[in-house]
């Protein structure tokens, strides 16, 4: 009975348990909070005040400090007994196993103060610019190995010479010429060509008031015995792709001098290492080599296709052998921030403003303008001035300071890190430690070392400017580019000075990919606007005989062109050529040949000048030459005019003569509205009015410059020669 008793008050309590467990467990957990919270206040309150201890401590420590002062020696603490003289063991009988030194320092630790490899960074803020320049190019023959050349009073219109009548160069004193292309071709670069015979014969047939130059083709060695004679120039209209990026210049000598265990920049600067080219040979240790670029090209379908390497040296060296290695000249602000194997010069142009302006791309990157300005601020002579390139055997197109290899390029321009003109040092730029002095490896670090304690250490910028430029582009495409920095192996050959010896074996080192995006699309070189050019110059012009304003539409064309000329002459130009006003029809194409002006580079004038009109009968063909105002290409596709709707006539004016017969005009309204419908290059349908077209901001600066280049080439043409004696200014423009 007592057992069944017993189990129904069990059941009981677990069924209280059931249904009452979350209260329960609140329960117990509120009393384990209190439990603590309680134990907590109580040790606040009975723990010892800190102050108190502190001062119990004092008071301990200041009473033993006074036992030791009052302390007096004693009777074991005087000397022993006099025992007479001591005798000394032999030493050959000691044996010196128990009195050898112990090991300060383990393996490991003694490992740890070889050299290591250092991590190579890479660029972290990068911006592109598009650019189309006529790059100023000397007319070399087949291998470079002679030139055409001028003679006779440099012309008005000769870019970088002396004006009508200026002085010529004096007897023996000829230009330095490099004709690198002869004495060293560049294995895989090709050359420039220059003016066909077609061509040349063409150009001879214009109708120029000034006299032409007498020309000669001559050898390097004539040109240099020669007296009075200059190269003749030409234009080579060149597309180019300029990416300008950022490198954590401080931070690399940083990672240099923690992993070579070196004391500091001035020790990494002044560190130096066998050259991979020649072993008897001392290079900078900290040096760059260049860039390791690939490159994809978005696909018509919009994805990329995989990357591919880019050789941009093999490119670009075509151009600076047809340069003869001329280059525009650097901002001095810049050259501070300018390395040797991380910059690639800009090739020498008819007209610098056609490179993009330093606001819209090196001095948009900000680390580099907050630098400027910081150094300017403190100090403006410190800033590093501008130094011209030399040239050479051969030429890195990654270097600043002239790029002087003296040991073959090889597949990185590897070779004397100093440029001609004694820059830069030791570190690929002007902050070298030791500036020209002969390169040895490091003393021994400490007083007296490489560096020592009391040299004050070098203050490097905190990052540099990085440029490298793809020439290899066309319009209309999106180009996607990632690089690797190249650097010299700090350890190469030293396998006695590093922690494990394949650290000193290969001859550079690499940094991984960039992550920074670098993207780049060519636009088309090709802009078309729905404006009436003849009514915006004299708005109370009247439309053309010859068209039907119902049905033709007067367009204007701007088109950078390439070459110019009928087939076969292909006469280099490189820049913009306009169509002031075509009428186009519905269902016809915008873009079509047509006759225009274009100023050309005529080598023997030295001047811009116009193709004068051909003469059939007494009647001009056209005043100009013919350009191809199209695309005309597998890329794009031509511009159509669809549909155009207006002008509007609101004012009907009726007429009656004296015969009753009744005619009808209509007035055309002054602000009369015109849309064009156009299908674009992408397929897509456009809708254009002159409303906005007229007054648009591109279009408007094309066509003046373009009119500016055009009269002063026919005053050139006709003789005349503007205050100055150069009357080309916008194609001589920083030449």
């Amino acid at each position: 009975m007592a057992k069944g008793k017993f189990a129904v008050k069990m059941a009981g309590l677990l069924q209280i348990l059931k249904d009452k467990s979350e209260k329960i467990a609140l329960g117990i957990c509120v009393a384990i909070m209190v439990l603590f919270g309680g134990m907590g206040l109580w040790g606040s309150i009975t723990a010892p005040n800190p102050e108190d201890n502190s001062k119990e401590m004092k008071k301990m420590v200041d009473g033993k400090s006074q036992q030791f002062k009052n302390a007096s020696p004693g009777d074991n603490d005087g000397p022993g007994p006099d025992k007479g003289p001591v005798n000394l063991a032999a030493i050959d009988r000691i044996d010196p196993n128990p009195y050898r030194p112990r090991q300060l320092f383990s393996d490991g630790e003694l490992m740890e103060a070889k050299r290591r490899v250092p991590e190579i960074l890479n660029i972290d803020e990068a911006l592109v610019s598009v650019s189309r320049v006529a790059v100023k190019s000397y007319m070399f023959g087949k291998d470079y190995k002679t030139l055409t050349v001028l003679k006779g009073a440099a012309s008005a219109g000769g870019p970088n010479l002396p004006g009508a009548g200026g002085p010529m160069p004096p007897p023996g004193k000829q230009g330095k010429m490099s004709f690198v292309g002869a004495r060293r071709p560049v294995a895989g670069a090709t050359q420039i060509q220059g003016y066909s015979a077609q061509q040349l014969v063409m150009l001879k047939q214009l109708e120029f008031t000034r006299k032409p130059l007498e020309q000669l083709t001559i050898t390097k060695d004539e040109f240099e015995k020669s007296q009075g004679y200059r190269p003749a120039e030409m234009a080579i209209p060149t597309r180019m792709v300029i990416v300008n990026a950022t490198f954590p210049y401080k931070a690399q000598l940083e990672e240099f001098r923690s992993k070579l265990r070196l004391n500091s920049f001035n020790e990494v600067l002044g560190d130096g290492t066998y050259s991979p080219i020649d072993k008897s040979q001392v290079v900078p240790a900290f040096r760059f080599i260049g860039l390791h670029i690939q490159r994809r090209v978005k696909k018509t379908d919009g994805a990329f296709d995989d990357w591919k390497d880019l050789d941009v040296r093999k490119n670009y060296l075509a151009y600076a052998n047809a340069t003869d290695f001329r280059f525009e000249e650097e901002d001095p602000n810049l050259a501070f921030f300018q390395f040797n194997g991380l910059s690639m010069p800009k090739l020498k142009a008819f007209d610098s403003t056609q490179y993009p302006a330093l606001a819209n791309t090196e001095y948009k990157l900000g680390k580099i303008k907050a630098q400027v300005d910081e150094l300017e601020r403190k100090n403006k002579e410190s800033l590093a001035m501008a130094k011209p390139r030399g040239k050479g055997e051969s030429f890195d197109v990654f270097s600043f300071g002239g790029g002087v290899t003296t040991g073959g390029l090889g597949t990185g321009g590897e070779g004397s890190p100093f440029g001609p003109m004694g820059v830069p040092g030791p570190g690929g730029g002007p902050l070298g430690a030791g500036g020209n002095r002969p390169m040895a490896f490091p003393s021994p670090m400490g007083p007296g070392g490489a560096t020592g304690f009391n040299q004050q250490d070098a203050d490097p910028p905190i990052h540099v400017l990085v440029r490298f430029i793809d020439v290899d582009v066309l319009p209309g495409q999106t180009y996607d580019y990632r690089v690797q920095v190249r650097m010299g192996n700090p350890n190469f050959q030293r396998k006695t000075e590093v922690a494990s010896p394949t650290y000193a074996d290969a001859t550079e080192l690499v940094s991984e990919w960039s992550k920074a995006p670098i993207r780049a699309t060519v636009s088309n070189e090709f802009d078309y606007f729905v404006v009436d050019q003849r009514k915006v110059d004299d708005p109370k012009a009247k439309a053309l005989m010859a068209e039907d304003v119902k049905r033709q539409l007067p367009m204007q064309v701007h088109k950078w062109v390439l070459n110019a000329g009928q087939q076969g002459q292909f006469l280099p130009v490189g820049n913009w050529g306009i169509a002031e006003r075509i009428p186009v029809f519905r269902g016809e194409n915008v873009g079509r040949e047509q006759v225009a002006k274009v100023p050309l580079w005529i080598y023997f004038y030295e001047g811009f000048g116009l193709v004068t009109p051909r003469k059939v009968k007494g009647q001009k063909t056209g005043d100009g030459i013919p350009i191809d105002f199209g695309h005309h290409d597998k890329v794009n596709q031509e511009v159509l005019l669809v549909d155009f709707e207006g002008p509007d006539f609101s004012l009907e004016r009726r007429k009656v003569s004296p015969e009753g017969r009744v005619s009808i005009s209509r007035v055309e309204e002054k602000d009369a509205l015109t849309e064009a419908y156009l299908l674009g290059p992408n397929g897509k349908l456009q809708v254009r009015s002159p409303l906005t077209d007229k007054d648009n901001k591109a279009r408007v600066e094309r066509l003046s410059n373009y009119r500016d280049r055009v009269n002063q080439a026919e005053s050139f043409m006709k003789g005349e020669d503007a205050p100055g004696g150069n009357p080309n200014s916008p194609f001589n423009k920083g030449s």
